[in-house]
């Protein structure tokens, strides 16, 4: 999909502290923000939060690598820290390729190819939690996921759009330097 010498340029990018820095602060605010606001969701033993909002920003502010590291480690961390242990690999898997995907699509990129990124990651974060829970309990409990899912994803879009501009005027959040 990526093609190697596109695919491999992602990935060699150089990190430093600066980097490193940021990422540390957006996975902390994620999950802080995510932590805060989550509505439980019975069928699956799961919840709703806010973390597609970070991932998103993100990805489309700091490309696909960014989004792919703040997407798994922000996923993961949130299920530790709220309880749910059975989550935690599924989320570091779905939420870093939704991360990898958006920033693949939106990193730099006019507004029809970030529209296009949402969308693929949303998809991805949807199909990736129903087969979860459809795995870890059953079919029922995943299909259960989906409604929640695009909620989920809906207002995670609607934020990340909202700040998208805000962030970029802020200089301390630039990953290029």
């Amino acid at each position: 999909m990526f093609g190697k010498v596109h695919g491999e340029a992602i990935m060699k990018q150089n990190f430093n502290t600066k980097q490193m820095t940021i990422l540390a602060v957006m996975i902390a605010l994620n999950v802080a923000l995510s932590y805060i606001v989550r509505i439980p969701v019975p069928a699956t033993n799961g919840f709703v939060n806010l973390v597609e909002a970070g991932i998103f920003l993100t990805a489309i502010l700091g490309g696909a690598r960014n989004g792919m590291i703040v997407g798994g480690l922000s996923g993961l961390l949130l299920d530790l820290l709220a309880g749910y242990p059975q989550w935690m690999i599924f989320s570091f898997l779905i939420h870093g390729v939704e991360g990898l995907i958006v920033g693949y699509f939106g990193y730099q990129k006019n507004l029809i190819s970030q529209v296009i990124g949402l969308v693929l990651g949303s998809l991805i974060m949807i199909i990736g939690y129903l087969l979860a829970g459809a795995f870890l309990y059953n079919w029922a409990a995943g299909f259960a996921s989906i409604i929640g899912n695009m909620a989920q994803t809906v207002m995670g879009v609607i934020i990340a759009l909202v700040l998208i501009p805000v962030f970029k005027r802020l200089p301390q959040i630039n990953f290029k330097n």
